[in-house]
């Protein structure tokens, strides 16, 4: 359990910060006794501080982290941890969850009868923090007893600002919640409709007044540090937010369409870069075949497929299985979407011109062992890939291919000549996610046999397939989270000299079977008969790979 501070006196750590002065501090304290007031309020009656200056300094003089209520969103059932009482009373909120560990905001860190009481409700290691008494306090009021500040009431208290603010956090919150990777902010004459992307697919989230529309934005905007006038171009940005213990990294893309501005948001939980290899969904034989390939010393290693099909997830995976003190890892990206420990990352910037294409030729002279390039685009960028791999470096990059076998004529068509192609490219994966299964809710039935015949399987006596239900737990849509299915194409003696003669990607897939290649359809199949997925969901997304 974490052990009060140390007993300094409030005053002494003002001074010591030098927020005041010991003069100060001693008409503060004969003014509080004349008139029976707290030291902290008889300081700010006198107009020697202000709570969010004296709120500062403790935190900075007791090396304890500040919070800043306006740039974090708490979930009320983290916050539901220490009864309402108890918050009000001594001046505290949970803030969030951390495996073993419990942030907690005090008003005053040094009340260790504030630390005895919270201890009775929480058993983790308590994390203090500091936060001003009066944003604690209007965090209380909104937390407990509802889940989040109706707009309606936002309204009444102020504006349509403190209405946006409470309704982007409670968006915010709920997008987590769902594990949604996206959130999208659309106007329209009737009013605003925002969606979640989850598990891949877009769902109806809420609807607010068209009038609340343009202070919606304005929120995002000024969360993302984005110019709040400027409506007619397209802005970009990013911010970063607490949320119940996760720190998630948010994208932001804003666009001016008809009846106002779309706001998209992407949400990156920077817990979740921390997967490992083995968690990805590779089959057993193909796992093997990865770690074999990204631990080679050169070669170049392309992870293929669409948008949001989890390419970089599977590139970061990489790097953190072979990151070591012993390689220099130099990534391009853009944008850096997860900060990885031990690896040099580079943003483009093009209005710098740093592309893709510059930073390599600059990474190359910084004695690289491994460069993972974001995506191949262009030709330019495609040829130094080749060359790097072939000087003797491992190079990681994305390709845009319906499948591996393309990615090789993709090369070609870019330019690359063929037989460079055949000597620098080791291992092409193509992906796609696929939604799992309700473990809760999912139905079995016998797949008949023309449905057997049709996905290619040898009649199985008995064969138990699943299909989606509906239950709470998954929102009544009958799956509940994701898992990549790939196709391995391994660049083989056998498939050089395809590659050298200009071979189709179908004359390279027909060889690759013969090697014992397993497409991505295959790979799917096999997680419908391990009762992980459904039939409908592996068609949904290979209808345009080769089954």
């Amino acid at each position: 359990m974490t052990q009060p501070l140390k007993r300094k006196k409030f005053g002494d750590i003002l001074v010591e910060g030098g927020l005041i002065t010991a003069t100060q501090l001693d008409q503060a304290l004969t003014f509080g006794r004349e008139r029976e007031l707290k030291l902290g309020q008889a300081l700010r009656e006198l107009g020697f501080v202000n709570e969010m200056a004296v709120a500062r300094t403790i935190a900075k003089q007791l090396g304890m982290p500040f919070v800043d209520f306006d740039k974090i969103v708490i979930d009320p059932e983290v916050a539901a941890t220490l009864p309402e009482t108890v918050a009000r009373k001594y001046k505290v909120i949970v803030l969030g969850r951390k495996p073993g560990e419990t942030l907690i905001a005090f008003a005053d860190p040094l009340d260790i009868f504030a630390f005895d009481e919270v201890r009775r409700y929480v058993r983790d290691k308590i994390v203090p923090c500091v936060g001003a008494e009066s944003k604690i306090a209007t965090a209380i009021n909104r937390l407990y007893g509802r889940e989040s500040l109706p707009v309606a009431a936002a309204e009444e208290e102020g504006s349509d600002d403190s209405a946006a603010v409470a309704a982007i956090n409670n968006l915010i919150l709920q997008a987590a919640r769902q594990l949604a990777s996206d959130i999208h902010i659309e106007p329209s004459e009737e009013g605003t409709r925002v969606r979640f992307r989850v598990d891949g697919l877009l769902r109806q989230a809420k609807e607010f007044p068209a009038e609340l529309h343009p202070s919606l934005v304005s929120r995002v905007k000024i969360l993302s540090q984005l110019d709040i006038g400027e409506r007619r171009k397209p802005q970009d940005g990013r911010f970063e937010i607490p949320v119940g213990g996760r720190s998630l990294d948010i994208r932001v893309s804003i666009l001016p369409v008809t009846g106002g501005e779309k706001v998209v948001m992407r949400l990156l939980d920077k817990a979740k870069i921390r997967i490992d290899v083995q968690d990805l969904g590779f089959e057993k034989e193909q796992a093997q075949l990865f770690l074999e390939c990204i631990g080679r010393p050169h070669e170049i290693i392309l992870v293929t497929g669409p948008t949001g099909s989890g390419k970089t997830t599977t590139l970061y995976a990489a790097l953190n299985h072979i990151n070591s003190v012993h390689r220099n890892i130099v990534t391009v990206e853009d944008p850096v979407e997860y900060e990885l420990a031990g690896v040099n990352q580079v943003q483009v910037n093009r209005k710098a011109d740093l592309t893709f294409a510059s930073a390599l030729r600059s990474i190359l002279r910084q004695d690289p062992d491994v460069i993972m390039i974001g995506e191949i685009r262009d030709a330019e960028t495609a040829e130094i890939a080749v060359q790097s791999a072939l000087t003797g470096h491992l190079v990681l990059s994305t390709l845009h291919t319906n499948d591996a076998c393309s990615a090789v004529t993709r090369l070609i068509d870019m330019g690359i000549p063929p037989f460079l192609i055949a000597s620098g490219l080791g291992l092409v994966v193509g992906q796609r996610l696929v939604r799992l299964l309700c473990q809760e809710c999912r139905q079995p039935y016998s797949a008949p046999p023309t449905l057997q015949e049709e996905l290619g399987l040898e009649p199985l006596s008995g064969a138990t397939f699943y299909r989606a239900g509906g239950c709470p737990a998954c929102d009544q849509t009958g799956y509940k989270g994701r898992a990549a299915i790939y196709e391995l194409l391994p660049i083989t003696r056998t498939l050089e000299p395809l590659i050298v003669n200009r071979a189709s990607s179908f004359e390279l897939f027909r060889e690759a079977q013969q090697e014992g290649f397993i497409s991505m359809r295959q790979a799917g199949i096999r997680k419908v008969l391990a009762g992980l997925t459904t039939v409908d969901e592996i068609l949904r997304v290979t209808l345009d790979a080769r089954s």
